[in-house]
């Protein structure tokens, strides 16, 4: 079957815009194939990493956070972004005026010299606790003390 130049030129115009429609889609299509690549490599890496015992939790709660964290990936839910020392000072912010000042005190260190953090614990051992601690002078108080003469003491307290 031999075509008239019209529909041959008409079958060469699809098919040179059906290129063009995927040659602009393909970007984006790889785009996405690597991001999922991606993903999943992390996912394939969380699950050796809960198979080999390299990390703090036992091996089916492990398995269970990384098929967690893999299913908020694709979900475009799983945020990573900031450091951690962001985050946690993000989370001071909510706090009230006076629990912001010691929240932030753990987070970055004291910030005055009247403050002092100590840290105890570890991650392995299923956490670790930070305390602030603010000393805050007060204000003198001098409380006299005055002699009780003996003959209001008890005959027993007197004797001695």
């Amino acid at each position: 079957m031999r075509l008239s130049n019209s529909a041959f030129r008409r079958k060469l115009s699809l098919v040179a815009a059906a290129a063009f429609v995927g040659a602009l889609a393909s970007p984006s299509a790889f785009a996405a194939d690597s991001a999922a690549d991606a993903s999943n490599a992390r996912y394939l890496k969380d699950r050796a990493d809960c198979e080999a015992g390299r990390t703090a939790e036992d091996r089916t709660t492990c398995l269970k956070e990384a098929g967690a964290a893999q299913e908020e990936r694709k979900r475009h839910r799983l945020d990573n972004s900031g450091t951690p020392q962001q985050n946690a000072i993000e989370r001071c912010n909510v706090l009230f005026a006076k629990d912001k000042v010691d929240c932030l005190a753990r987070v970055q260190g004291p910030t005055s010299p009247n403050q002092s953090v100590t840290t105890s614990g570890s991650v392995a051992g299923g956490g670790v606790i930070k305390e602030t601690t603010t000393t805050t002078p007060g204000a003198i108080i001098v409380v006299p003390l005055t002699p009780v003469p003996s003959a209001t003491l008890p005959a027993s307290a007197a004797a001695h």
